[in-house]
């Protein structure tokens, strides 16, 4: 084990490498995962928000790029260029999937023929799903908002195979933090895979889901109750901790205090502990489900560095004993 950063390039540079640089082109954040593909490869999406409006009515100017990088060789290559900005990628084998916005767009690259399918799931008032879950059949489950008669917005999860063809639509009712406008609600913020392949995921209020494959038929889908005991939490980190229902999150409950909490699902039994920051200023945690063959977990974020910036941060978080 290396335990070492290594620098692989930035993707203005990248494009700019490959002849695909418009004047004045911008990306300002690569915000989706990194998902390893079934060739080895491993895919992500850069984004730019230049110019759009919260609302939805307007695209970012530069929109979005789909890459991949051969973890070995460290070479980039460039997929797709979208006219919306892209949040999210995911993925297990040979179809990736990016979610673009405004509207929740997705996208599929079929590593395998080198196609590209697009198809418009539905999003309403500005609202996008910081995250979205890929199956191993290639199937792919995206949050549609849609505005009612009555003008109150609902929310379900839309499943499609891998043709792009929609096989479900399952109500969410506890999609959205009713708190919160719609565009501010982050949708799903964190996701894990279960090693008996269910797939698991928190809403912004922090309500948890779970989805069960059936052959290539649509999903089940489950509400499981809060995964925080006290009831409504922003958990946008999760892991699959070894076994079928141990699972273990990342909470904010409070704007700077974060804990980590231990739930068994099947008997529900839940120990929750603070995270200690280091005495760290103004931490933000993001959402990651990255684990090692250790076992141990990693989630990024930033603190802050002086009285108006800010710094990376990379928390590994250690299983107990």
């Amino acid at each position: 084990m290396a335990d070492a950063w290594h620098d692989h390039g930035g993707v203005v540079d990248r494009l700019k490498a490959a002849g695909l640089l418009r004047e004045g082109e911008g990306q300002i954040k690569i915000h989706s995962k990194i998902v390893p593909g079934g060739d080895g490869w491993l895919y992500f999406a850069s984004t730019d928000e230049d110019g759009e409006r919260e609302d939805g009515s307007a695209l970012p100017r530069w929109g979005g790029h789909l890459w991949r990088i051969h973890p070995k060789t460290r070479t980039w290559e460039h997929l797709l260029t979208t006219p919306e900005g892209l949040v999210a990628v995911s993925g297990v084998g040979r179809y990736i999937y990016a979610l673009g916005y405004w509207d929740h767009v997705l996208y599929q690259y079929d590593t395998v023929e080198k196609q590209v399918k697009r198809v418009v799931v539905g999003s309403a008032k500005g609202h996008v799903s910081r995250n979205f879950i890929a199956d191993v059949r290639g199937h792919a489950f995206v949050p549609r908002l849609t505005i009612r008669k009555n003008g109150l917005v609902s929310a379900s999860l839309v499943e499609y195979d891998q043709d792009l063809n929609e096989l479900a639509d399952t109500p969410l009712d506890h999609y959205l933090d009713k708190e919160r406008s719609t565009g501010m609600n982050h949708g799903i913020v964190g996701l894990a895979y279960l090693p008996d392949g269910r797939m698991v995921f928190t809403s912004h209020a922090g309500y948890l889901y779970s989805i069960q494959a059936s052959g290539n038929g649509p999903a089940l889908v489950t509400g499981l109750g809060w995964f925080h005991p006290n009831g409504k939490s922003y958990i946008p980190s999760l892991f699959s901790l070894g076994g079928d229902n141990w699972l273990a999150g990342v909470a904010r409950r409070r704007p700077r205090d974060f804990e980590w909490i231990v739930s068994d699902l099947a008997s529900g039994d839940t120990a929750v502990s603070p995270i200690d920051t280091g005495g760290l200023q103004r931490v933000l945690l993001y959402g990651s489900i990255t684990r090692d063959n250790a076992g141990r977990v990693y989630v990024g974020g930033w603190a802050a560095e002086g009285a108006n910036n800010q710094r990376p941060l990379m928390l590994q978080i250690a299983p107990a004993d």
